[in-house]
């Protein structure tokens, strides 16, 4: 009978901290989606880029790779870049025009 007892209390104690983590795991998820677009810019694929972004960079920032690309509302664009010989990623903004904003 007392076997039976701790086993059973065993068995639960399992049961409980399997959906504590779960839980954990769910609530780290979201704190890291609010992360992302707390500025208000979504990430897109450097693919979406309009021509004029990709082409601003190209010729701005020779050496340069687009490493992450975001999007806002209002159709301006953060772009974290790649720099030749760096450790740390640049970012900068630009508008759909390719033309460089300070933000």
């Amino acid at each position: 009978m007392k076997n039976l007892l701790m086993t059973a209390a065993a068995a639960a104690m399992v049961l409980t901290a399997g959906n504590m983590n779960a839980q954990s795991a769910q609530a780290q998820e979201t704190v890291e989606v609010e992360m992302a677009t707390q500025d208000g810019f979504k990430e897109i694929k450097a693919s979406q880029l309009p021509e004029a972004v990709t082409s601003a960079v190209e010729k701005d920032f020779k050496g340069a790779s687009i490493a992450k690309a975001f999007m806002n509302d209002q159709k301006e664009y953060k772009l974290m870049l790649k720099m030749e010989g760096a450790s740390e990623a640049k970012t900068v903004y630009a508008n759909a025009k390719g033309e460089w904003i300070k933000k």
